[in-house]
């Protein structure tokens, strides 16, 4: 009997052997039109691409151990990330990759080498697309520099350096950086995405007292950098120079008309901080910028996880409201769609259901299972 069953089986598999690939029936699923409600969570290797308005996972991205975050370019029917990979998973010999995703069945297409350099750390603001054009990746050996990648023929442009800066925030034909001294720096490419130029503002933070996060989110001129300490800054590039707004506080004890906009006081004794992986997100269309909040501690709690959400109206500079969070649902990283009827979308610390808040009232729309979110972006 066991004769004839391995002689089953062998045949059976033989057969399968046999068949070509083509003979497969069915179809390759096909990724749908994304809208400014679809987003990406980033969990363990895999970006999920989420339709905001279902709740539903639409399709995944796999990426490597090291790839924080991804960069889409819609309109060239593209997503770009990129990552490390070795040849004994854990160690062994490094490459690293500008990964190249086709935005229709959201499936890998092409990788471009770059120098085994790239921080596998960190958030979005690792990778950027600067011009529709340029990928540039954050570099740490510790030395610290930003390759360049030509998506045009998708080649690997060159190297630059940018000793004591981290980030690649893209503005018009360069991107900015937040630096050590406390400044930010502007650097230009040219048509083949070499540096041209290469701008400084003066200091506006301090490392000791109260640095900045290095984690930026878009404005329509640049980008919004805030302090471990709550205070907001919007950086933009004008008239051959960086430019740097007059900050305001989020703190109640900065805010002399410290309520909400429906009057509800905040107290100022009650010691909240901003804090967590990607703690605010701002949307301006609708003027609004929400904030992950927690109680007690000093700057070393920049990354505990958020029990309440603040909202703000930066056109008044006031709270609109307060979204409680209970443990289960303790946010590390949240993020605002960029429509003017906006999602609030909330990553829970402790690896539970993504959350899916209507961010105007604070209303839970919907939830998303259980894909341990480390990180959001707007995918619009």
């Amino acid at each position: 009997m066991k004769h004839y069953l391995a002689a089953a089986i062998l045949c059976v598999t033989q057969s399968i052997a046999a068949q070509p690939y083509d003979s497969i029936v069915g179809e390759s699923r096909k990724l749908g039109t994304p809208n400014e409600h679809w987003f990406s969570a980033r969990g363990s290797e895999i970006a999920y691409l989420i339709n905001g308005d279902k709740g539903s996972v639409e399709a995944t991205l796999t990426l490597s151990m090291f790839s924080p975050a991804i960069e889409p370019h819609l309109d060239a029917g593209r997503i770009y990330s990129y990552g490390s990979f070795y040849t004994r998973t854990f160690y062994g010999d490094r490459t690293d990759v500008v990964l190249v995703f086709d935005l229709e069945n959201a499936l890998p297409i092409k990788e471009i080498e770059i120098p085994p350099k790239s921080a596998g750390i960190g958030h979005s603001g690792m990778i950027g697309l600067i011009e529709e054009r340029f990928i540039g990746v954050w570099n740490i050996t510790p030395a610290m520099s930003v390759s360049v990648v030509d998506t045009s023929d998708d080649r690997f442009v060159g190297e630059i350096s940018t000793p004591g800066c981290a980030g690649v925030y893209p503005v018009d034909a360069g991107f900015l950086m937040a630096c050590g001294d406390g400044r930010i720096q502007y650097i230009r490419l040219d048509s083949v995405g070499e540096e041209v130029d290469r701008l400084r503002s003066e200091s506006f933070f301090s490392m000791s007292d109260d640095p900045v996060f290095d984690y930026a989110v878009p404005t329509p001129e640049g980008w919004m950098f805030m302090s471990l300490e709550g205070m907001v800054y919007e950086v933009s590039v004008a008239n051959g120079a960086v430019q740097i707004s007059k900050p305001w506080s989020i703190n109640p004890e900065d805010i002399e008309d410290a309520a909400d906009l429906n009057g509800v006081p905040i107290e100022a004794d009650d010691d909240w901080r901003i804090g967590g992986r990607q703690a605010f997100a701002y949307n301006a269309s609708a003027n609004l910028l929400v904030t992950l909040m927690h109680q007690g501690g000093g700057q070393e709690t920049f990354e505990d996880a958020g029990t309440q959400v603040w909202a703000f109206s930066t056109q008044t500079r006031r709270r609109a409201y307060v979204l409680e969070l209970d443990e289960e649902t303790m946010g590390s990283s949240l993020e605002l769609t960029a429509d003017d009827e906006p999602l609030l979308l909330i990553a829970p610390a402790d690896g539970g259901e993504l959350l899916i808040h209507d961010a105007l009232s604070s209303r839970l729309l919907r939830t998303v299972p259980e894909i341990n979110a480390s990180m959001i972006q707007r995918l619009e």
